[in-house]
């Protein structure tokens, strides 16, 4: 077997040259094997005549070994050249057309792109700006007011001050409906007449009103009510309902109580404690924000100086190629895509040039931390500030069984690493910048 190269430019063509006695001892190998398996009516297995299996496998067993030739001749080649190839081969236009039934020797032409050599060396004289958002005592505060919201309770009440929980026997007047109890919040009702009436009744009292014009919005009106738009009559009509519960949601207090339901039991023992752990957690979750922030200015910057040459028209075919049984994915998509799936590509070849030559890894067990790291911010959102540990362990496994979360897991700590090395190796212009208009940075 032969393998040649000829061109020097960003596509190259690779021919393969496959002799007969490259696979025939492989074929014939293979045909043993069938041999020993097929079934041929009148044969016992095992005893079919090589000749009839040759008729029956040979051209089948001949195309997947110079294939699989080929395509082993072709990775072995790009390894000893240290060639980084983009995409994958494909056919050459001159390629000949192979017949299978009685050609021996066999050649393959493909065109290979291959990947610029990057020459990006980055000093103190390279400068990038770096925002640091400051954590200040409104925004400590609003944090407070959050898990007083979070954490308070709904409690049985007499009277109705506007914003309580209702609910009870249901009754429409003038027409049909099969909802006999209804229930809601006083906070949808937006009419201010209709709200009145609720704010003079107690609990056990019957307040007449008009779901209509008290929700101003159709949908809401039809779930309460249960009738569909097209009763007219029913969407339209007064309704009773008699004040069987009236339930109001009251805030938390700051106290021990608070600190142990976010914290856990003892973790934080004053309101200046309970502060300070808040404000710790907000500046830390905001350096993360400063740092993607930086990492996206910064990737930008990188790939719009560093005009990296590829070969657009191959590549443009590679696409096409890939997803030419994707009825999802047309050539019209593709064209108005190419202008990001390049930008990103640049932005490969740079971000692992320098994960090369920083020597920059991502260990397996910095990946299942990644996964806890994630699962615990996941269960906060939901209020679950102090999950423990088996909890956590249990849903971090099952996000390690998604390979596509593993690789977004090993992309994400990839990416706080050449965070790490950018920051040490450049010169950072660091601006402290309120909450307000570091989000009004991050949307240009």
């Amino acid at each position: 077997m032969n393998v040649t190269k000829q061109g020097e430019g960003l596509v190259s063509v690779i021919t393969v040259q496959v002799a007969q006695a490259d696979y025939t001892e492989k074929v014939n190998n293979v045909l043993k094997d069938y041999r020993k398996k097929a079934s041929v009516k009148g044969f016992r297995p095992g005893t079919v005549p090589m000749g009839m299996v040759k008729q029956m496998y040979g051209k089948y067993a001949t195309v997947e070994e110079v294939n699989k030739l080929v395509s082993e001749a072709l990775q072995s080649y790009f390894t000893d050249n240290k060639m980084h190839v983009l995409g994958e081969p494909l056919a050459n236009a001159d390629q000949k057309e192979v017949n299978w039934d009685t050609d021996t020797e066999f050649e393959f032409k493909f065109d290979v792109a291959v990947a610029p050599e990057i020459n990006i060396e980055l000093s103190k004289k390279n400068k990038a700006d770096y925002y640091k958002i400051i954590v200040d005592d409104t925004l400590v505060n609003e944090r407070v007011e959050g898990f007083c919201a979070r954490f308070g309770k709904q409690e049985d009440v007499e009277n109705i001050e506007g914003t309580e929980f209702v609910a009870g026997a249901l009754k429409c007047v003038g027409a049909e409906t099969s909802v006999e109890r209804g229930s809601m919040l006083l906070t949808k009702m937006k009419n201010e007449e209709e709200l009145a009436k609720f704010k003079a009744a107690k609990k056990g009292d019957v307040v007449t009103f008009n779901p209509k014009k008290a929700f101003e919005d159709e949908t809401e009106t039809e779930l309460f009510t249960g009738a569909k738009k097209e009763n007219v009559a029913a969407m339209e009509a007064d309704y009773e309902l008699k004040l069987e519960a009236i339930k109001r949601y009251t805030k938390g207090e700051v106290n021990q109580d608070l600190f142990d339901k976010v914290y856990g039991e003892g973790a934080v023992k004053n309101e200046e404690e309970f502060k300070a752990r808040i404000k710790s957690e907000l500046e830390a979750n905001f350096a993360m924000n400063s740092d993607f922030k930086f990492f996206a200015d910064f990737k930008k910057k990188l790939v719009e100086s560093n005009k990296i040459e590829l070969p657009e028209e191959f590549l443009k075919r590679w696409l096409t190629e890939v997803n030419k049984d994707n009825e999802k994915i047309t050539a019209d998509q593709i064209e108005k895509e190419f202008p990001l799936f390049m930008e990103d590509l640049r932005w490969q070849l740079i971000s692992g040039k320098f994960v090369k030559d920083n020597n920059i890894q991502v260990t397996p067990d910095e990946v299942k931390n990644a996964a806890k790291e994630y699962t615990r911010f996941q269960l906060a959102q939901y209020g679950m500030v102090n999950a423990d540990d088996k909890m956590v362990e249990q849903w971090s496994a099952e996000i390690l069984k998604n390979r596509e979360e593993v690789n977004r897991l090993y992309e994400m700590e990839e990416n706080k690493k050449l965070i790490s090395f950018f920051k040490e190796a450049i010169k950072l212009n660091e601006q402290e910048v309120s909450l307000e208009k570091f989000n009004e940075l991050a949307e240009k």
